[in-house]
């Protein structure tokens, strides 16, 4: 069998009838080439997708924010859902049940709540939620968290709500 090279100056290897044998265990610059451009197109193709997946899961029709909704099945109603915190109330047997969830920036942040009741008819509720910052020696992982609350309150089924976070009013 005679080997010859192929004309092809970049292809370095030999050619055994319609066969081309490469020399795979060797770096040669077409490697380089191929390695460099995988390393710097890869992340950039990877960060595009992830772009547009997590535009597709965010709903930014409605900015985040959604009004009160009021479901069949049960009496509950969503008096705020937006991309740092979520409301639900419902009214039993004379009370008014609230739960809800706040991101809090990390896992050593805390959450307060206070809430008060104006004495009108009907009742205006106060919800607010006050982030407090943890202590600046402590040491914590930069992990936003879910932090769920809830509370009952003695007032009217027609009895208003709003809530505040950090002082600005949510709804």
């Amino acid at each position: 069998m005679d080997t010859f090279t192929t004309p092809l100056s970049f292809i370095k290897g030999s050619v055994r009838g319609n066969i081309c044998t490469m020399k795979w265990h060797e770096v040669t610059w077409y490697s380089k080439l191929g390695a460099l451009l995988l390393i710097i197109f890869l992340p950039i193709v990877g960060f595009s997708l992830g772009m547009i997946y997590g535009q597709g899961v965010s709903d930014s029709s409605t900015n985040g924010v959604t009004v009160v909704d009021k479901t069949k099945d049960d009496d509950t109603k969503t008096v705020v859902s937006s991309e740092k915190i979520s409301l639900k109330t419902s009214f039993r047997n004379g009370k008014l049940e609230y739960s809800g969830t706040v991101q809090l920036p990390t896992p050593c942040h805390k959450l307060d709540i206070q809430t008060t009741i104006a004495e009108s008819y009907p009742e205006q509720v106060q919800i607010s939620l006050e982030i407090m910052d943890p202590d600046p020696e402590t040491l914590c992982a930069s992990v936003m968290e879910e932090k769920e609350f809830s509370g009952e309150l003695s007032v009217s089924a027609n009895a208003s709500i709003s809530v505040s976070l950090n002082g600005d009013r949510v709804k």
